[in-house]
């Protein structure tokens, strides 16, 4: 038994990871798959590392995808094994996917609202032109202005500002 422990411990010299119970180290992203990156530390890389607390398929979850060639701090959940490693921290994101992304891209909450309020000033200020022909006692009907004016809209009456972009 002492010799197998001996040879772990050599081969975590040789891997850079001789501290017993190493939980927490600082990688760069080589490359990003769907549910798992791989990254790069002292000239070694780690495969399948975990971008969500569980790589299962499920994607009803927050889901950050780190940038290529960015820092990311990884923890080892195996406690210094270096077999369980997860993405817990971000220097660069690429992507940030809530509950699988069906509802498309966070809308740009300033930009609406002044789109909004461009088609509420449209209709406050709409009339319509009644075409006249024939003599002035011909004509029948009157046209009536809008009674109530659409209000400008207000980003507080949607925005939820809890979630940032």
């Amino acid at each position: 038994m002492a010799k197998g422990s001996e040879v772990r411990d050599v081969i975590r010299k040789i891997c850079g990871v001789d501290n017993q119970g190493l939980i927490f180290f600082n990688a760069e992203v080589v490359t990003v798959d769907d549910e798992t990156c791989t990254v790069k530390r002292n000239g070694i890389e780690h495969t399948d590392v975990r971008l969500a607390a569980v790589v299962d398929g499920n994607t009803e979850n927050l889901l950050i995808k780190p940038k290529v060639g960015s820092m990311v701090l990884i923890a080892d959940l195996s406690e210094g094994l270096m077999r369980d490693l997860a993405i817990i921290g971000w220097s660069e994101v690429e992507t940030i996917t809530i509950n699988g992304g069906d509802f498309g891209g966070i809308v740009k909450i300033q930009e609406l609202t002044n789109k909004l309020n461009t088609l509420v000033q449209a209709f406050n200020t709409h009339t319509h032109t009644v075409a006249t022909t024939g003599t002035a006692a011909a004509q029948t009907g009157t046209a009536t202005a809008i009674a109530t004016q659409a209000q400008p809209f207000s980003k507080s009456d949607y925005e939820d500002t809890k979630i940032k972009h």
